[in-house]
């Protein structure tokens, strides 16, 4: 089926099928806080099974992380385009999350040194292919998470989550350990931020080994220079992916140019 009338469909089935959690998450009333966020990213050197070439990218971003009355929220959904090296195709990948903080279930302070609080975190993870009526990879999450007070941090946090793979063929469960940073400083009279995560997911049955994936991006507040704090920035991400996907041996490394611009 031609990938134009297959995209409006896994658009908005992705899409409202990641929005459920973060629905479900804010039934308790207003954001506290809020941030979105659009992303562009380009890069080359992306590797995928069966294929021996290099393949090139754009991918587009949208990311949103809100706080309310019991906990937070976090969603991001990319929209990645072929460019070379592979068949020209447009794939979308999104992620959902949502945390129910135990000391605000709780009423009690758990803010005590290093530990700023304890959540209870569910999640899930969707993908589809415009150009194939096949179903991507969905993912069902849950477990806890670890909020950390760190020096210098204004966001440390630590995921502890099962991984259940569901689609697109049963792979069995696992686990998935996820640190989570931002940590802003001042060089070159110049804002940046050093921010990303890396996901360590341990090996499955039917031959899935464990992986690593780890997304830093390295930021220049650009539009502090001009008066606009906080909004435009430019930069790289370094993605490394080992056994990625799960499959032993087909690993990737590279740089990637970035462009976010923050509402």
């Amino acid at each position: 089926m031609p990938a134009t009338a297959t995209m409006p469909h896994a658009i908005r089935r992705i899409t409202l099928s990641l929005a459920l959690l973060l629905l479900w998450g804010n039934d308790a009333g207003a954001f506290d806080w809020s941030s979105t966020e659009l992303q562009y990213l380009h890069g080359s050197g992306y590797r995928f099974p069966g294929n021996g070439r290099d393949v090139d990218r754009s991918i587009f971003t949208v990311s949103h992380a809100d706080g309310y009355a019991l906990g937070r929220n976090f969603f991001f959904l990319d929209t990645l385009i072929t460019e070379s090296g592979e068949a020209s195709q447009i794939n979308l990948y999104g992620e959902a999350y949502t945390y129910l903080s135990l000391s605000k279930l709780s009423g009690a302070d758990l803010n005590y040194g290093i530990l700023k609080d304890l959540d209870i975190a569910a999640g899930v993870n969707l993908g589809e292919n415009t150009n194939s009526t096949k179903s991507g990879p969905r993912v069902i999450l849950y477990g806890a998470a670890v909020e950390l007070n760190l020096p210098g941090f204004s966001l440390f946090t630590v995921d502890i989550l099962r991984h259940d793979q569901l689609e697109p063929v049963f792979a069995g469960s696992s686990w998935q350990f996820t640190p989570v940073w931002k940590f802003p400083f001042t060089a070159f009279g110049a804002k940046w931020t050093l921010e990303g995560f890396t996901d360590f997911i341990t090996g499955k049955n039917k031959g899935y080994v464990r992986q690593v994936l780890s997304q830093p991006q390295l930021r220049l507040d650009v539009g502090d220079q001009w008066g606009h704090p906080d909004k435009l920035y430019v930069g790289i991400e370094y993605q490394y992916w080992h056994n990625k996907y799960g499959i032993k041996g087909l690993s990737e490394s590279l740089p990637q140019a970035l462009i976010v611009w923050k509402f």
